[in-house]
C-alpha cells in the first residue's frame, strides 16, 4: 500500500512513523529543516507507553516542497493522500494530493478547521474523499522527533451525498491499515458533525491554552479558564446549529471536561507555533466562527475577544 502524508507536523509525523512500521510505502511531502532531517537521520516517536520507536530514513521517500519540483513520474504514485497540513496550506496540499494520487486513489485531511473535505472534492471528485477528524495527540519536539502524547481515534466518514461506504474495497484497506497502525479508526454516519465537534473542541482550548501557556490538562484547575473555552464553545455550537448541525445531544461542558483530562499532558498546536514564532491556525478555529456568525446573525464575543488576543501575540513574537 502506498501512502502520501502531505505535512509533517505532530500529526503528521505520527501518521508517518506509525504507517512506515506497519510497512507501507510512505512518501512525505514536508519542507525546510524537517524534510532535511527526516530525510539525513529518520524520525524519533515517543509512545505515550513511554517507549521510543526510531525510524531510519530509508522508511520513505522525502519531497521536500521548498526545494523540489514534484516530478511526472512519482504522478499517480499514492493509492492514498492524507493532508496533515496547516489550515492555512490546504489548497496547495489539495493540489499536490491531486497529482500524486492514482486515478482511484483515496483523499482525506486531518487538518484542525472545517471545510476541507469540500475543498479536497474539489481537486479530486466527491467520489475520491473520505472526510475525517482525529483524537490523537501529538507534539513535535524537533524537527526529527514526534512525541505522541495521548491515544485517541481516526474518525472516518463520508457525506449523504458520496456512496462511499466503509466495505467498499478501497476504503476497508484504509481502515484495516490504521487498525493494524494501532490509530484507533472508527467509522462516522455523521462526519460532518464529528468534524465540527471537533471544531468546538478547537476553539475551546486552542486559544485560551496559546493565550495562558498552559497544558490541556491544567484548564481543569482554573475555573475562570475552562469558563472562557466553554463560553467559546457554546458560541460556536450556536453557529452549528445555524447551519443544520445538531448539536442538541452533545454536552459542551462534559465533553470539554473529557478532552482535558485525556490529553492532559497535550500542548496544543496553536502554543506550539506561537513558541516556534510559526502562523497560527487561529483564523480557522475562532475566525471561521466569527466569519460564519456575521454571516447568520449570531453574536460571537469570546471568539472575538480570543482571536484578537492570538493575533497580538503572534504579531508581537
Amino acid at each position: 500500500m502506498r501512502i502520501a502524508i502531505l505535512g509533517v507536523g505532530a500529526i503528521g509525523g505520527l501518521m508517518a512513523a506509525r504507517l512506515a512500521r506497519a510497512g507501507c510505502e510512505v512518501m512525505l511531502f514536508s519542507r525546510g529543516e524537517t524534510a532535511q532531517a527526516l530525510s539525513a537521520v529518520g524520525l524519533l516517536l515517543d509512545t505515550p507507553d513511554g517507549r521510543t520507536i526510531a525510524l531510519s530514513p530509508d522508511r520513505w521517500t522525502v519531497i521536500d516542497t521548498n526545494t523540489e519540483e514534484f516530478s511526472l513520474e512519482k504522478h499517480g504514485w499514492a493509492d492514498y493522500a492524507i493532508l496533515c497540513g496547516k489550515s492555512h496550506s490546504i489548497a496547495p496540499l489539495c493540489r499536490l494530493a491531486e497529482q500524486v494520487l492514482t486515478v482511484n486513489g483515496l483523499g482525506l485531511c486531518l487538518s484542525n478547521g472545517i471545510g476541507h473535505m469540500e475543498k479536497l472534492s474539489n481537486y479530486l471528485g466527491r467520489h475520491r474523499v473520505l472526510g475525517s477528524s482525529t483524537t490523537h495527540g501529538a507534539i513535535r519536539i524537533g524537527p526529527g522527533e514526534i512525541r505522541w502524547t495521548s491515544r485517541g481515534h481516526i474518525v472516518l466518514g463520508t457525506p449523504e451525498d458520496n456512496e462511499l461506504e466503509p466495505v467498499e474495497p478501497r476504503v476497508d484497506r484504509l481502515i484495516s491499515v490504521l487498525d493494524e497502525c494501532g490509530l484507533e479508526p472508527k467509522w462516522s454516519e455523521d462526519i460532518e458533525k464529528e468534524i465540527w465537534v471537533k471544531l468546538l473542541l478547537n476553539v475551546a482550548i486552542n486559544p485560551v491554552c496559546a493565550i495562558a501557556g498552559i497544558l490541556n490538562g491544567e484548564l481543569l484547575n482554573d475555573p475562570g479558564l475552562f469558563e472562557t473555552g466553554l463560553a467559546a464553545m457554546e458560541e460556536a455550537a450556536r453557529v452549528a446549529t445555524a447551519q443544520g448541525v445538531d448539536m442538541s445531544d452533545i454536552d459542551l461542558a462534559y465533553t470539554l471536561e473529557d478532552l482535558c483530562r485525556k490529553t492532559a499532558d497535550n500542548r496544543v498546536s496553536m502554543l506550539q507555533d506561537l513558541m516556534a514564532g510559526r502562523e497560527t491556525e487561529i483564523d480557522a478555529i475562532c475566525g471561521e466562527i466569527i466569519k460564519r456568525g456575521e454571516e447568520l446573525g449570531i453574536s460571537t464575543p469570546r471568539n472575538h475577544t480570543l482571536h484578537a488576543l492570538v493575533k497580538g501575540i503572534q504579531k508581537s513574537m
